[in-house]
């Protein structure tokens, strides 16, 4: 009986570059670097370590290294490494990448290292320029894009003016004049106050607006507007008053249109402030020199996986700590509604549009899974859109409900809008709890603990009401309401703006209320604050009980008198029930919801009668 001989690779120290967690190899520094003469991938994962922070630290360390090497969907070669006893977590990383030369080469380890394309520093580079045209032109030949109905105008612009070499600029105040399209621009509020338009001074800014007045992220977006051959682009600075309240409330309530009407949004993803800039040199690619070793004009490269896959998960669907506008939640309504946004990062620049997402490393080139925003944006549920939205972080606890309304607007709302809640899916939309804090590992991670903002946002049944993230547990589809809304009202800041923000609300519920008391003093559990109830006159029946996630640290004492209202029940075998915990309101007629239960006992709403409670 014949066996397959047991495979021998030309070098036991890096595997022959064989990647997947069952290739992990573990040679000690000393091993790595004594067989650099010998094996070209061996010398440029040692040099590849000793170019990032630590690493010759980390190669005086004479234990083993845990190296594994992968190649992703696009054949990207990534080298992990590390000392973890987790061989499947394995940080920092880094790529390795090859640009070929005109001679051959026959060796065996700069042949498993694949060509990629390499970054330019510069980020308007003639090159890079000259791709991201090719790629707008490609899209606005080709792609359909759902929500743009319409040619749309914002009431104000900036106009860079015809082609030329002047760098100034004026605000019209009258577009109705404009037929060419106009870009936009999102970025990040923060720094210096930057040059912007009052009421004392717009018509001074109607007649010039002072280039070198701008702070460098709108310099920028001038330069890059240019560049692509703009004319006009709607900066939010510029083309709202910034001291005038009215004109604020007026234009919030046209975001929507603003920017899917936009034909390119900037995205100044790589700014934390005004005053960054998003146009410097960017942490590109690093030239791993070997001399007499390479073909005539091949080089090797070494770029920053970690960085790197950071900024992709912020492309993704999680707020990524490399990119400062992925997690500003204003950006998170920008982006979506965008037709194409140009995102500008340390790293790299990418285009996303409905239809496809470019980046210059490489490693995407289109929706290849469905965790991208705006491929998801068109099969959300407005749950869905919301867990998104509230990861996000917000300056003024006031925006949280502006600063989605260009979404809430854009998305099909059945029977209206409740301060953040959808009437046609209203019960649903009310059992959100306060969502455990986690990391991208899944590890429970110390963040500030959840509270209701000092100001009044949101009615208290509204996820807008509490500053922390949330979520919706997603139960058995058999589970039906069993609750009716009788009615509601919200006293609107902007009557003409019901998306917008709020001064009061209120709903009233009828169903299945308990009169319960807390057991024990809540306790955190799994990162959640949990609470047992007890219904009212039988405190020895704790099988009977109630667990509910609370929503903030505010807990009622031990004997106070709260009630559980049932909005949802299950129809099968099972009979459990989800509802609200509510206390009486210590400023309002009616109560303030607390906490969320999810899947109790039927039994222990057996006795409850139907009540109507009014929610404020």
């Amino acid at each position: 009986m014949s066996t397959t001989p047991a495979y021998s690779p030309k070098c036991a120290t890096c595997n022959d570059g064989k990647v997947g967690h069952n290739f992990t190899t573990h040679p000690t520094p000393a091993q790595l670097q004594a067989n650099i003469p010998r094996c070209l991938l061996c010398a440029a994962i040692w040099h590849g370590i000793k170019l990032f922070p630590g690493g010759d630290e980390f190669l005086a360390d004479s234990r083993p290294i845990h190296i594994r090497l992968g190649l992703w969907n696009n054949e990207m070669f990534r080298v992990r490494y590390g000392r973890t006893t987790k061989s499947w977590h394995l940080d920092p990383s880094f790529t390795l990448i090859k640009k070929e030369g005109s001679a051959a080469s026959s060796d065996w380890a700069l042949k498993t290292i694949p060509q990629m394309p390499i970054i330019h520093p510069q980020p308007l580079a003639p090159p890079t320029l000259s791709e991201v045209r090719k790629r707008i032109r490609y899209c606005k030949l080709h792609h359909h894009h759902n929500r743009v109905q319409r040619a749309y105008v914002p009431d104000r612009l900036v106009d860079l003016g015809p082609r030329g070499n002047q760098l100034d600029a004026v605000l019209l105040d009258d577009t109705s004049g404009v037929k060419a399209p106009y870009i936009a621009l999102s970025h990040c509020w923060g720094g210096t106050i930057p040059y912007r338009t009052l009421r004392a001074n717009k018509d001074e800014l109607c007649q010039r607006i002072d280039y070198f007045e701008l702070s460098e992220n709108f310099q920028d977006a001038f330069t890059v507007a240019r560049r692509l051959s703009y004319r006009y682009i709607w900066i939010d600075s510029f083309c709202i008053v910034q001291d005038d309240r009215e004109d604020w409330l007026q234009q919030a309530t046209k975001m929507a249109d603003v920017y899917s009407g936009a034909e390119l949004t900037i995205s100044a993803a790589r700014s934390s402030s005004f005053d960054e800039g998003f146009l410097s040199c960017r942490e590109t690619d690093t030239e791993i020199a070997f001399p007499g070793r390479l073909p005539r004009g091949t080089k090797l490269y070494v770029r920053d996986g970690e960085a790197l896959e950071s900024v992709h998960q912020g492309i993704n669907r999680q707020p990524s700590h490399h990119v400062p506008l992925f997690q500003r939640a204003w950006a998170f309504q920008e982006r979506l509604l965008s037709q194409r946004i140009l995102h500008f990062l340390k790293t790299e620049i990418v285009l996303e549009c409905e239809e496809s997402l470019w980046c210059e490393c490489g490693e995407k080139d289109s929706y290849e899974d469905a965790n991208y925003d705006k491929e998801v944006y068109r099969t959300s549920t407005w749950e869905e859109l919301v867990e998104q939205y509230v990861s996000r972080s917000l300056t003024y606890p006031t925006d949280m409900l502006p600063a989605i309304s260009a979404i809430a607007r854009d998305y099909d709302m059945k029977g209206g809008y409740i301060a953040g809640l959808t009437q046609e899916k209203i019960f649903s939309n009310l059992l959100w709890q306060v969502k455990a804090p986690r990391d991208l590992s899944g590890e429970l991670t110390t963040v500030p603990p959840p509270k209701r903002p000092d100001m009044y946002v949101a009615p208290s049944f509204s996820w807008a009401s509490i500053i922390a993230r949330v979520e919706w547990v997603k139960g058995s589809s058999n589970y039906q309401p069993v609750c009716s809304l009788e009615n509601f009202a919200t006293a609107l800041e902007n009557p003409l703006d019901p998306f917008g923000r709020v001064l009061d609300g209120h709903i009233t519920l009828r169903g299945p209320v308990m009169e319960v008391k807390l057991r024990y003093t809540p306790n955190v559990y799994e990162g959640q604050l949990k609470g047992r109830f007890h219904p009212i006159g039988k405190p020895d029946e704790p099988k009977r009980d109630v667990w509910a996630v609370l929503d903030t640290l505010e807990t009622p004492p031990l004997g106070a008198v709260l009630k559980l209202i049932t909005l949802c029940e299950e129809t099968n075998w099972y009979f459990r029930n989800n509802g609200l915990v509510l206390k009486p309101s210590s400023t309002k007629q009616g109560y303030e919801r607390i906490g969320c239960y999810w899947e109790a006992s039927k039994g222990f709403f057996k006795e409850a009668p139907i009540q109507s409670v009014t929610i404020v």
